[in-house]
């Protein structure tokens, strides 16, 4: 059934690899990293919400539905499968029909709603302290909405402290609204009255919110599986009985001609070789283009781990770790390998030196077409450049695979980088030049610019040529740094097509005209957000690199914005205080931002290089506010038609509670404008009185 719990490992496959086929209680052992292998229900297993398609909103048919309508048909082949002669052939057409729905459905989600109800109503008596599900009945997380009730806000407003307070209504109604959000799960446990009638209403609505998630899903595109059919079916097929197999989370391996096991959906199908479906236990489905000997079933398992993702399960625990301790290897060694590939003919290649302008053009196909040019601006020799060349080619095949990057129009490394930022040539005199941003820390080194070519958008990238010294580096270190920079500029490219594009050029403005004033300042968080999320597999330390990022970035907007407003005290330039503010401001929710996707695409939230990031930001009291960042911008990704202007807009909210903390307080006058106060705070005994 369709929901908000879906599985993208299907439980009539699952059900091959239980511990105990006879009991009635279908359990299998789930087998993690660092973690013991746990004995867990089958319905616990490959599950998640929205991994696979979200609520459609215009009643057409979402794509977890047709799955739905569908699998009938694959486990009907798969009992064909299991029920045929070990080793005899089995028929092309029907072993792609089961190749291609598994495949399809790897990483995306299936709930049982049925049990999913019960559970929560169940557990009703422990509702009110379990904030989770509070925010979200009450919408305290929805991007674009203040959905906190007016009756909380208006009661807060009348306490005696607040009621007292020598501040504008009209600002200190904003200041409640958003802390109201940000510090939710303390206010919360206070609500008294407030909270139970909530949790009365949450009873009532529970039933009609998992009916909801059960019926509809996220639209998405269904894949195009000729691809994968043309590969497929020239391929012979044929069960193999084994021992112990394993099944890996993205459950379909590939083997492309002279390479190692890959998850079949890395592969290119054109040299694919071999395809291996673990469909039990103890028993295996194979596609071949040649004849094979056995499968070493220890091998095949190394391979199944070190392929999934998260997680692989078996019929029985592996208690050594080996195999858990492979989870995730290949998956992140794949760029590695590809780079390594192209370094390998080209290791004596000399010493780079300055030489004239490189510049070359390449081809990838990997889904859609991409092209690209490739120009060295002021260093590189040409056997340098061409091996530079290779290794960004290698950089863009990968990420193809998943991300649409046909929009690339090239990739430009240069010596001096701000100049080359200013000289690209943009095919449209309106667009005017780029510049790179100057800032009191570190430097910037990459950025993704919009250009035209042939009446076309496309989206070129401008590097420092730092970045190409350690791409071609032997230190896998500074080759990681510079990889993690290149993935996260090409997700730019792709962050085009797959959402700003819906935008549709849209230029509503919010009725709100603080936030379109403060918008400047959050502008680029979901960018950065999406960038940082798709880049994080590339190089999990980058996660230190952002909290240095956010730190330093604090520490000089609260230099900036206080000298700047000494000198608006003098000026009386609120115009000039306010572009200080809200560019300095920008680059901390920017970093912030980074810092966030970077954690949300890690496999895990707590221990990463950089993860104690709301500790140190809890001395300045922004823990809660870093989280509830956090919450907004993941939800315009991952929550049903949550990506729009107006949420776009909302987020300004986050670069206002900053413009607090520096004496900036932006609200609306009973007219509709907007209206900046700067409180003297403890300017008066830091201005100079001549």
């Amino acid at each position: 059934m369709a929901g908000k719990r879906q599985h993208y490992v299907p439980r009539f496959l699952l059900r091959g690899f239980l511990a105990d086929p006879d009991a009635e209680a279908e359990r299998t052992y789930l087998h993690k990293r660092d973690d013991e292998p746990r004995l867990v229900g089958i319905r616990d297993v490959g599950v998640g919400e929205h991994f696979y398609s979200k609520v459609t909103v215009d009643g057409t048919k979402s794509l977890d539905e047709f799955i739905t309508d569908i699998e009938s048909g694959p486990l009907h082949d798969l009992s064909i499968v299991k029920g045929a002669p070990v080793g005899e052939t089995i028929q092309s057409s029907l072993a792609v029909r089961l190749i291609s729905h598994l495949t399809v459905r790897t990483a995306h989600v299936r709930e049982t709603f049925q049990k999913a109800t019960s559970q929560i109503l169940g557990e009703f008596g422990k509702l009110f302290t379990d904030s989770g599900r509070v925010r979200a009945y009450l919408g305290v997380d929805d991007v674009g909405s203040n959905a906190i009730s007016a009756k909380i806000i208006a009661e807060l407003m009348n306490s005696a402290p607040l009621a007292a307070a020598d501040v504008p209504p009209a600002f200190l109604e904003r200041v409640v609204a958003y802390f109201v959000r940000e510090h939710f799960d303390a206010f919360l446990v206070k609500l008294g009255p407030d909270a139970i009638e909530g949790l009365a209403q949450m009873e009532k609505g529970l039933r009609t919110i998992i009916r909801d998630g059960h019926n509809k899903a996220l639209r998405q595109a269904l894949p195009d599986l000729s691809g994968w059919e043309k590969g497929l079916e020239g391929m012979s097929w044929r069960t193999h009985a084994v021992v112990g197999a394993i099944l890996p989370d993205c459950v379909v391996l590939g083997r492309e001609s002279g390479q190692i096991f890959a998850p079949f959906m890395l592969c290119d199908k054109e040299t694919l070789d071999l395809v291996v479906l673990p469909v039990a236990h103890d028993l295996l489905l194979i596609g071949s283009r040649s004849k094979h000997s056995s499968i070493d079933i220890s091998q095949l398992n190394a391979a199944s781990a070190a392929c999934s993702d998260r997680f692989f399960v078996a019929h029985k625990a592996h208690e050594s770790g080996e195999l858990s301790a492979l989870l995730g290897e290949r998956s992140r060694q794949t760029i590695d390998e590809s780079i390594e590939e192209a370094l390998s003919d080209v290791r004596n290649a000399g010493t780079r030196h300055p030489v004239e302008d490189q510049s070359a053009t390449y081809e990838v196909r990997s889904g859609a077409p991409v092209s690209f040019s490739l120009t060295c601006i002021g260093f590189a020799d040409e056997p340098t450049a061409l091996v530079l060349g290779e290794v960004v080619k290698a950089v863009v095949h990968e990420l193809a695979r998943s991300l649409p990057l046909s929009t690339l129009d090239g990739l430009t490394f240069a010596q001096d980088y701000p100049t080359a930022l200013e000289g690209l040539d943009r095919g449209d005199p309106a667009l005017g030049q780029s510049h790179s941003q100057s800032r009191d820390y570190g430097r910037a080194i990459a950025k993704s610019v919009t250009v035209t070519r042939a009446g076309e958008r496309k989206e070129h990238i401008v590097a420092d040529a730092m970045l190409a010294e350690h791409l071609l580096s032997e230190d896998a270190v500074l080759r990681a740094f510079a990889t993690h920079v290149l993935v996260s500029s090409l997700a730019d490219v792709a962050h085009t097509v797959l959402w700003m594009e819906r935008l549709g050029g849209a230029a509503a403005a919010p009725t709100d005209e603080v936030l379109r004033v403060v918008h400047p300042a959050i502008a680029t968080a979901p960018t950065n957000y999406f960038c940082a999320r798709e880049a994080a597999f590339a190089d999990p330390a980058a996660g230190a690199r952002y909290a240095t990022l956010v730190l330093d970035s604090l520490k000089a907007a609260f230099d900036g914005i206080k000298a700047a407003r000494l000198a608006y005290r003098q000026s009386n330039d609120l115009d000039e205080l306010l572009h200080v503010a809200l560019e300095r401001m920008s680059f901390v929710v920017g970093h912030a931002a980074e810092w966030l996707g970077h954690r949300d695409g890690l496999s895990t939230e707590t221990d990463f290089p950089g993860s104690g990031l709301p500790v140190d930001l809890g001395a300045h009291g922004l823990h809660h506010w870093l989280e509830l960042l956090g919450r907004d911008l993941r939800g315009l990704y991952d929550i049903a038609g949550q990506f729009t202007v107006m949420n776009i807009y909302a987020l300004a909210r986050h670069a206002e509670r900053l413009l607090w903390m520096v004496q900036v307080c932006p609200w609306l006058t009973e007219d509709g404008r907007a209206y900046i106060s700067v409180p003297m705070g403890d300017d008066a005994s830091l201005l100079v009185v001549e």
